[in-house]
């Protein structure tokens, strides 16, 4: 059989679309679409990912798994469902996948909503990374995440939120579509995240908005935005922001029955 040479794996990575930006290795990287986002980045080097168990939920191309499996993880489970996605026949993943060696799980057919029924449990941490916004029912989502994850797991969950607000509010985009893109659903402020998050029995240790680590933004620029968002001088702007929240089993008092999707986090 024909090794695979540098050059046929070059050839090979220029015909196909890719979304994440990824090195493989003797100079070799893909030309996505997304850089590796320095907020992710931040928040991988605060984790400890030697003998974890991750998931990685609409992994694409797959950079965040890989990453994960680089930084030592036991076990890494990469998923997608590539019907909600354009190009959904492209080899990206699995053209990596054996660029690098990896012995990351793939599952490509597999929505979030149906994790109920995915055969394992019991992750360590879980990446939902620019997934949450996309879904028409983002709390239904988080219930099918938490099942999955051991008591004390951590969720990294980063995307799209709105500012200018402080209360618990998140905009619909249905009509007028947010970033002209209709796969955008909801945008919630940071508030709302975080009880969305609450509800679904996680505990939010950390949370951060890209203009915290942009290398392009000045520290005199990022005190402005964040006076004028503060005091109102600002009309509610999007942008990146992340969350790390621990799962939890405990009684919910601001909630007195049961959550039926969350059966097994609810303690009495």
């Amino acid at each position: 059989m024909r090794t695979c040479t540098d050059a046929d794996l070059a050839a090979r990575i220029a015909v196909l679309p890719w979304v994440h930006t990824i090195d493989l290795g003797n100079g070799i990287v893909t030309p996505g679409a997304w850089p590796p986002s320095p907020l992710i980045l931040r928040a991988f080097e605060s984790l400890d990912f030697r003998g974890k168990k991750v998931l990685d939920i609409g992994c694409w191309d797959g950079l965040w798994s890989f990453e994960a499996e680089k930084r030592g993880a036991r076990e890494v489970h990469a998923t997608d469902d590539t019907s909600q996605r354009p190009h959904r026949d492209q080899p990206t993943f699995q053209v990596a996948h054996q660029a690098l060696r990896s012995r990351v799980r793939y599952h490509p057919n597999l929505s979030v909503y149906d994790l109920d029924k995915f055969e394992e449990r019991d992750f360590d941490v879980v990446l939902f990374l620019g997934v949450y916004y996309h879904l028409k029912n983002p709390l239904l989502a988080l219930a099918r995440i938490r099942e999955v994850m051991r008591e004390g797991g951590l969720l990294i969950i980063e995307g799209e939120v709105l500012h200018g607000r402080k209360d618990a509010v998140a905009r619909f985009s249905y009509r007028h579509k947010h970033k002209d893109d209709a796969s955008n659903w909801w945008l919630p402020t940071v508030p709302c995240l975080h009880e969305w998050l609450e509800c679904s029995f996680f505990e939010v240790v950390h949370g951060e908005d890209i203009a915290s680590v942009s290398r392009d933004a000045s520290l005199w620029s990022n005190a402005k935005c964040w006076i004028k968002r503060h005091l109102g001088f600002a009309r509610p702007t999007a942008s990146r922001y992340l969350a790390i929240a621990r799962a939890v089993k405990r009684a919910d008092d601001r909630y007195i029955y049961p959550d039926p999707d969350l059966p097994g986090c609810f303690r009495n």
